[in-house]
């Protein structure tokens, strides 16, 4: 008898959880997991940004490439006191591409695309909303380069400063 007395006992504390101590244990569980999923989706919104943020800079360093290897290859003559550009709406070319006064670089924004076209081709940067050119002036008020802007939605305008090739005798003396 004493042994049936003993696995009844034994049968009632194996029987499982007490409602109790199951809400004990989802209650714990919970205030353990809610913080820890919600550093998981800060991170990985902080993630995307980052990878936003890298997409963009790689584009800059690209299109910096470009415009300053594409501005450099205009070399303006001695005997030139002022470069003049034919502009026009979203549009700028400047002559004496690689020192010819019939060669041009040409920088264009339509539709959103960038295009900059030298006699060797073109090179095309997509998803921008506007370019402003200007020139760039040394002390004696004389153009030595470009400074162009670009504009995309939700992000700060870029400014390039971009300085031709040579300017004056560096080149076209040796040519004489």
């Amino acid at each position: 008898m004493r042994l049936k007395g003993m696995s009844e006992k034994a049968n009632k504390n194996n029987s499982g959880f007490t409602l109790v101590e199951t809400l004990i244990a989802i209650t714990l569980i919970s205030l353990i997991g809610i913080p820890v999923f919600m550093v998981f989706s800060e991170t990985l919104g902080f993630t995307e940004k980052i990878k936003d943020l890298n997409r963009w800079n790689k584009e800059l360093i690209q299109l910096e490439n470009v415009l300053r290897k594409s501005v450099a290859e205009v070399q303006v003559p001695f005997w030139i006191s002022d470069i003049e550009l034919t502009e026009g709406v979203d549009i700028i070319r400047v002559p004496y591409w690689n020192g010819d006064v019939n060669s041009v670089l040409e920088m264009q924004i339509e539709d959103t695309i960038l295009k900059i076209t030298t006699p060797r081709g073109s090179t095309i940067f997509k998803g921008y909303d506007g370019v402003e050119f200007d020139f760039l002036k040394d002390n004696g008020s004389g153009t030595i380069g470009l400074s162009i802007v670009v504009k995309k939605t939700k992000k700060e305008n870029i400014t390039f400063q971009c300085a031709f090739g040579s300017i004056g005798r560096e080149v076209f003396t040796n040519n004489l």
